[in-house]
């Protein structure tokens, strides 16, 4: 019975104030997100890089959050000094319980300084192979070709190679065959550069003019490859056009690509 009497004359004092410090932390909550969603469709905003408005989002929700948890716990009449030591002591063993999470920030600092990418772009991070869809404090998000969505660490991210396909307004499509040996080279070439100039997509000018070259030999044939240049954004395009182009072209004039022939040995 002096429990329950010690309970309700808590709540009787500080009802008031724990009810206060909810609400406020619920509404505040609501109103964070909504400012940082407002925030992100203003004009000036707008008009910064997509990667940086990713970042400086995410960083500014995290930030407001942490100032609305204080402004709380000062509600109910917790010292502020017991607060920042809480915080200053939980930040540093979090810090070295999650020494990954805090290079990821640092990471991400030096992804926007350095700009190796920028989202909407098509890259290679660390042997994922992706389209570049956000990147907040802590990873960098791609979606690859076939709908997967990949967290990269942006420790990760600045720490190894990147390769950037988006970043040069032209892009080599390569074509690979093995043709049979003793093939006529001259009406190979001729007729796949037929196929190159025919198509639209295709650049022409000397810097990025169609090629076929002999790569290499084998015992079943003879490996070419069709090279040929179009803009970024049509690469796809490009390369699905010039392999149906082959195949017309060479089923018309009778040529026939290597069989590659496989050969197994049974150890006794």
């Amino acid at each position: 019975m002096a429990f329950l009497n010690k309970i309700l004359e808590y709540l009787a004092t500080a009802g008031v104030r724990l009810l206060c410090a909810g609400a406020i932390l619920v509404v505040g909550w609501i109103l964070i997100n909504k400012l940082v969603r407002f925030i992100d469709k203003s004009k000036r905003v707008q008009k910064l890089d997509k990667t940086v408005r990713s970042f400086i989002k995410s960083a500014l929700g995290i930030a407001l959050k942490i100032i609305l948890v204080i402004t709380s716990a000062s509600i109910l009449g917790i010292p502020m000094t017991s607060v920042v030591a809480l915080i200053t002591t939980a930040s540093l063993t979090i810090g070295l319980a999650l020494q990954g999470g805090l290079s990821n920030i640092a990471g991400g600092i030096i992804l926007l300084v350095i700009k190796p990418f920028k989202v909407g772009d098509f890259v290679s991070i660390d042997g994922a192979d992706g389209t570049v869809t956000d990147m907040n404090i802590f990873y960098t998000i791609l979606t690859t070709p076939d709908g997967k969505r990949v967290d990269i660490p942006n420790s990760i991210a600045a720490g190894n190679k990147v390769i950037n396909y988006s970043v040069e307004p032209a892009r080599r499509v390569d074509v690979n065959f093995v043709i049979p040996q003793g093939s006529d080279m001259d009406k190979i070439t001729d007729l796949l550069i037929s196929v190159a100039r025919s198509n639209a997509l295709v650049l022409t000018d000397d810097e990025h003019y169609p090629i076929v070259k002999i790569t290499g030999y084998e015992e079943d044939g003879i490996n070419v490859s069709f090279r040929v240049w179009t803009d970024n954004a049509n690469y796809w395009d490009t390369f699905f056009a010039m392999n149906e182009g082959a195949r017309q072209a060479f089923n018309a004039n009778g040529i026939k690509l290597a069989n590659r022939q496989l050969s197994f040995r049974i150890e006794k």
